[in-house]
C-alpha cells in the first residue's frame, strides 16, 4: 500500500464522516424545531388558560368585562381601566399566538381555536369599541388579521365569556376625528 491509497482511503473516510455528521444534525434540527413547536403550543395555551382563570376567579374582573363587552362607553373610569388592563392582556396574548402561528410555531389547529375565541370578543359591541380605540398599539399585520376576522360571520352558539352575544360586523364606526 503506497502513501498515496492511505491518503485517498484517509479521504474517504472523512468524508463518510462529514456526512454522518450532517445526517445526525439534520435529525436534530428536526426534533428541536418539534420541540419548539411543542413549546410554543403549551405556553400559548398556557397564557390564554391564565387569562380565563384569572377571569373566572375575579368576580369584579367578569362583570367588568361583561359590561365592557356589551358597552364600553358606558362603563366607569374604573370599570374601563379594569377593562382595558384585561381585554389588553388577552389581545396581547393572541397577538403572541397570531405571530407565532405565521413563523411556523403554532400548527393552524391551535390558532384556528384561539382565533374563534378572539372573534367573539372583537365581535361584540364592546369589543369591537374598544379594538377601534385601541388597535395602534399592536402590530400592523395583527391589526389588518383582527380587522379581517371582524368582517367574518360568527358562529350561531358563539358568546363572549359564555353569555354576551357576538355578531358580525360589531365593528364600532371610527370616531369623527379619525374619519377626516
Amino acid at each position: 500500500m503506497t502513501l498515496e491509497n492511505i491518503y485517498y482511503i484517509g479521504q474517504t473516510v472523512a468524508v463518510i464522516a462529514i456526512f454522518s455528521s450532517l445526517i445526525f444534525v439534520g435529525f436534530q434540527i428536526r426534533e428541536n424545531s418539534a420541540a419548539v413547536r411543542s413549546a410554543t403550543a403549551q405556553a400559548v395555551h398556557d397564557n390564554y388558560g391564565a387569562w380565563y382563570m384569572a377571569q373566572g376567579a375575579d368576580a369584579e374582573a367578569l362583570s367588568a368585562s361583561i359590561k365592557g363587552f356589551l358597552d364600553y362607553e358606558g362603563l366607569a373610569p374604573i370599570e374601563k381601566a379594569h377593562f382595558v388592563c384585561t381585554y389588553m392582556a388577552f389581545l396581547s396574548h393572541s397577538q403572541n399566538a397570531f405571530y407565532q402561528w405565521k413563523e411556523g410555531h403554532l400548527s393552524t389547529d391551535l390558532w384556528k381555536g384561539w382565533e374563534a375565541l378572539m372573534m367573539n370578543l372583537v365581535n361584540t359591541p364592546g369589543g369591537a369599541a374598544f379594538w377601534r380605540e385601541r388597535c395602534y398599539v399592536f402590530g400592523e399585520k395583527f391589526q389588518h388579521h383582527v380587522d379581517e376576522i371582524m368582517t367574518r360571520k360568527p358562529d350561531p352558539r358563539a358568546r363572549a365569556l359564555g353569555v354576551v352575544p357576538v355578531t358580525q360586523g360589531a365593528a364600532a364606526p371610527l370616531p369623527a376625528e379619525a374619519q377626516s
